[in-house]
């Protein structure tokens, strides 16, 4: 029977069979995401980011969820979204992961910013051709907690809005826009024309991370990181106003391009926010 507290969204079983839950599982395809403008918000963190951003067309909570998790359920139904009751073998469906936690929002895609480079960003990100969707979402994350204004994907870098890369964000992809382009060269032009300092990683880079005769990072700063195999194309490192090496001081040649992108961002947001390491 539905339960619908005053004001708030509607709790109701689903069994296996309903459409519903037939168009959550269908969310794990690419085009059927970009066609309804949806995508899965996968465990109780990018549920909750999800109902902060007011982006969440319902939540699927199975017996397990609703113990482990009972007040985010109720702020969901007083926020107006439906709650839909299934056992744990459909929230198994529905999620891709190993062990569910038991809840799953299907939750709006952030409508597309537009005004990124005449907010005068200080710190943003590019990818390209990022094929690995946990990398994505560990970039977009790390870009939400070192407070940079925006990540930027080229052609070929994986979806942001697949259940892994959005598990990978932990919720950060409600957070700083993530935008498509078709030109990771035509964006750092962009970039370039509104005062930022165009950076890329490569082992090879005119300067070292951290080193003596490393530029000023204070400037605002448009990162560029590449492929996870190959790096950055040979174009784009021609878009760089200047390539920046990450020294290794152990016996690994290169690191994660998560890795990479944070600790760039890192230094560039202490840079630019006058953190000091001083006690």
């Amino acid at each position: 029977m539905s339960q619908r507290p005053k004001g708030g969204g509607v709790r109701r079983p689903a069994s296996k069979s309903s459409g519903v839950v037939s168009a959550a599982r269908k969310l794990h395809q690419t085009s059927v995401r970009e066609a309804e403008q949806l995508f899965l918000a996968d465990g109780p963190q990018s549920v909750e980011y999800g109902l902060r951003a007011n982006l969440l067309e319902r939540v699927f909570v199975s017996p397990t969820g609703d113990a482990r998790f009972p007040e985010l359920v109720d702020r969901v139904l007083a926020a107006g979204v439906d709650v839909l009751v299934v056992d744990d073998r459909v929230i198994s469906g529905i999620s891709d992961t190993r062990t569910p936690q038991g809840l799953v929002g299907v939750a709006r895609m952030p409508a597309p910013r537009t005004e990124i480079w005449t907010s005068d960003p200080r710190l943003v990100i590019g990818l390209e051709q990022a094929q690995d969707p946990g990398n994505v979402g560990v970039v977009v994350r790390t870009a939400d907690a070192a407070g940079a204004d925006a990540v930027f994907l080229g052609p070929g870098s994986a979806d942001p809005f697949s259940p892994k890369s959005v598990r990978a964000s932990a919720g950060s992809v409600f957070q700083i826009p993530v935008l498509r382009v078709e030109s990771m060269q035509t964006t750092a032009g962009e970039a370039r024309s509104h005062g930022l300092v165009v950076r890329g990683t490569a082992a090879d880079g005119d300067v070292t991370l951290f080193s003596d005769s490393q530029t000023d990072l204070s400037s605002p700063t448009f990162w560029m990181f590449g492929n996870e195999a190959n790096g950055l194309s040979d174009s784009a490192k021609q878009a760089c106003d200047q390539l920046v090496s990450i020294p290794m001081f152990g016996g690994a040649e290169s690191l994660n391009v998560g890795i990479a992108a944070a600790v760039c961002l890192y230094a560039s947001a202490r840079a630019q926010r006058g953190v000091s390491t001083e006690s």
